[in-house]
């Protein structure tokens, strides 16, 4: 069985990228573009999200705040990618399992997808 990986990025040209990659890497991929609850995030029951921090409707960190504080979620892997300076210190306080700094290459996106396989 495939491994679910949601993504979550506003950049519609960032999003069908990492969705491209993923998909031809073997994983199921479900893209969103926009802020989604936790309960929309658990029906797809993934195993894995990447998760922009600027959202266009929301705080991806604090999405990620509320997956980890949830018993059902908290222990889904969670990704951050942003451009932010602070990228690392977001990712901590927000308990995020890793970080991805854009602009990213094909290889470093494969490489933190699969540590988490």
């Amino acid at each position: 069985m495939n491994k679910r990986v949601i993504v979550i990025e506003d950049n519609k040209e960032i999003l069908d990228l990492i969705e491209e990659i993923l998909t031809e890497e073997g994983y199921h991929v479900m893209a969103f573009n926009h802020y989604e609850s936790v309960d929309d995030i658990m029906d797809f029951a993934p195993q894995l999200i990447l998760l922009d921090i600027r959202l266009s409707d929301g705080y991806g960190h604090l999405l990620c705040e509320e997956l980890k504080a949830n018993p059902k979620a908290k222990n889904i892997p969670v990704i951050l990618v942003s451009a932010a300076d602070n990228l690392e210190k977001i990712a901590k306080d927000s308990q995020a399992d890793d970080f991805l700094s854009k602009p990213f290459s094909v290889e470093d996106l494969i490489k933190i997808v699969k540590q988490y396989d």
